[in-house]
């Protein structure tokens, strides 16, 4: 059975908007990474994220964001909020210095029962709590 894989928000951005004034390939390496994992855990946050920033950003028609969220919950393991994830995130935020928001994402992913964690925003590389391991699926693409 493979490892379970939580993916944050901002690799799901990436994948579903294009910038045509950017040069850099984000858009095709997360669409391409995405489409090659199976069944990532994502939970009711992410998607919250994702569809307030689809509005604000692209201004994605509803009727679109309804087909979204539907895949999500057919092909993601989509987890609810809960008090097992928001406790042990306050403790995470002193622990690991991560913001607020991070902190939700990473006690979600523990939650879950999640290996990895792929994030744009985190250490790459940072392991938490013995079990969760940060990595940032563009890392090899970034130039240095």
């Amino acid at each position: 059975m493979p490892a379970k894989v939580f993916v944050d928000t901002n690799v799901w951005l990436y994948s579903l908007i294009r910038r045509a004034e950017e040069h850099d390939d984000r858009h095709r390496l997360a669409a391409d990474f995405l489409l090659n994992l199976a069944r990532p855990v994502i939970n009711s946050q992410v998607i919250r994220e994702i569809c307030s920033n689809l509005i604000k950003k692209v201004c994605m028609p509803e009727e679109q964001m309804r087909v979204l969220i539907q895949g999500w919950y057919q092909d993601c393991e989509v987890i609810t909020s809960n008090a097992s994830q928001h406790l042990p995130a306050s403790r995470l935020r002193k622990s690991y210095s991560l913001s607020y928001w991070d902190s939700l994402i990473v006690a979600a992913a523990i939650d879950a029962g999640c290996g990895t964690l792929f994030s744009e925003d985190m250490q790459h590389g940072q392991t938490i709590e013995g079990c969760l391991t940060i990595a940032n699926p563009f890392r090899s693409a970034a130039k240095d």
